[in-house]
């Protein structure tokens, strides 16, 4: 259950209700209903038991075959690209955002999938001027674009590219989004030859993988891969990645 600790977030709750009720894919999280406790609407979602993606890339002493984060990455690009196909732009992408279902397969492996969630910022991607201009910034600061907090105009899907860029930062150095943590320049973008150096001081992470992640943290945001793309590179490297661990056939 989504608890609505806020009188005055009623309406915002009524928002997100309407919007998830309409939505539907196995990496969006799932709309159940609605309740009332204590005269206060709350929505009731599907339970997620393994938390979200901040606390997993956190955990101390955490291991996560690359494998693993690249299927982390495509499950919440894949929900991304559905809520694009369907005109709905997040505006609020974070780890925090990001649950984690665990499950184990028949043959006893653990598997994680992870479950884009928290639409109350969420958004129709405008289609007209006026609609642009009543658009405001809102998000979590280390993960909003460059462009937004430069007051600039922002291409609002571009917008979600960023912050997924961030995100997979996050899966690619198991950190958290603080600069105190993950490198950024002074112009709010990120600092790739600091991270480079971070990433590169333990288990060099993937190249493609590595630079996925550049590509959705461009600074043009016309230059930021659309999330269809995304999942078609995650799926290249999947491939690849398996090939490589299958045992060579004698011949």
């Amino acid at each position: 259950m989504k608890r609505n600790r806020d009188t005055n977030t009623k309406m915002n709750i009524l928002r997100e209700v309407q919007l998830m009720n309409r939505l539907s894919h196995p990496n969006i999280l799932k709309f159940i209903g609605v309740c009332v406790h204590e005269g206060k609407l709350h929505a009731l979602t599907e339970y997620i038991n393994g938390g979200d993606l901040d606390q997993l890339v956190t955990k101390k002493n955490v291991v996560i075959p690359w494998k693993q984060r690249m299927e982390l990455s495509k499950d919440i690009a894949s929900g991304m690209s559905y809520l694009h196909s369907v005109g709905i732009f997040h505006r609020d992408l974070t780890a925090k955002n990001c649950l984690v279902r665990s499950s184990t397969h028949k043959s006893g492996t653990a598997k994680m999938t992870a479950v884009v969630a928290d639409l109350g910022l969420a958004e129709k991607i405008p289609t007209t001027p006026e609609e642009e201009r009543k658009l405001s910034i809102v998000g979590t600061p280390y993960i909003i674009a460059p462009e937004s907090l430069h007051g600039k105009p922002y291409n609002e899907t571009a917008c979600d590219m960023f912050s997924y860029g961030i995100v997979t930062c996050q899966l690619i150095a198991l950190i958290s989004c603080d600069p105190e943590e993950l490198p950024r320049s002074r112009d709010f973008g990120l600092a790739r030859d600091l991270f480079l150096k971070l990433v590169s001081a333990s288990l060099p992470p993937p190249k493609d993988y590595l630079q996925l992640a550049f590509d959705c943290c461009l600074m043009d945001p016309k230059s930021r891969p659309p999330f269809k793309e995304i999942l078609v590179r995650l799926e290249n490297m999947l491939q690849a990645y398996r090939k490589r661990a299958e045992p060579k056939r004698s011949s």
